[in-house]
C-alpha cells in the first residue's frame, strides 16, 4: 500500500500521507510548500470525496483530509484501481479550483 500511495506525495495539493496498515489519511492542501489548509468552506474534500464516488471509489472526507480504508481482503489490483481513482479526482478537484482561483 505504501508503495502504491508514494507517486501522490508528488500531487502539488497533497501536503502528508499518514498511513496505519490499511488505514491512509492523505491531506489536502491549498500550498504545498507552507502547508496552508484549504478554507473549510472550499469543501475541498467532499469534493475529491464525491469526484472519487463518481468512479466508484467511496472515501470519508474529514475536512481537508481524505481517509481511504479498504478491507483486508483487498487485492492488489483493486488497490491500484482505488488509489489510480482517488489520484484523479484530487487532481481533478484541485486543478478546478486552481483554475477558479487564477480568474
Amino acid at each position: 500500500m505504501a508503495r502504491l500511495l508514494w507517486p501522490l506525495r508528488q500531487l502539488s495539493h497533497v501536503g502528508e500521507i499518514r498511513q496505519q496498515g490499511f488505514i491512509v489519511a492523505i491531506e489536502l492542501v491549498e500550498d504545498k510548500q507552507t502547508k496552508k489548509p484549504y478554507p473549510l468552506e472550499a469543501r475541498v474534500g467532499h469534493r475529491v470525496a464525491m469526484k472519487a464516488r463518481n468512479r466508484g471509489l467511496l472515501l470519508r472526507p474529514i475536512g481537508n483530509v481524505m481517509v481511504l480504508m479498504p478491507p483486508l481482503s483487498t487485492s492488489l489490483p483493486e488497490l491500484r484501481r482505488m488509489v489510480e481513482i482517488l489520484r484523479k479526482a484530487i487532481e481533478t478537484v484541485t486543478m478546478i479550483l486552481t483554475a477558479g482561483a487564477g480568474s
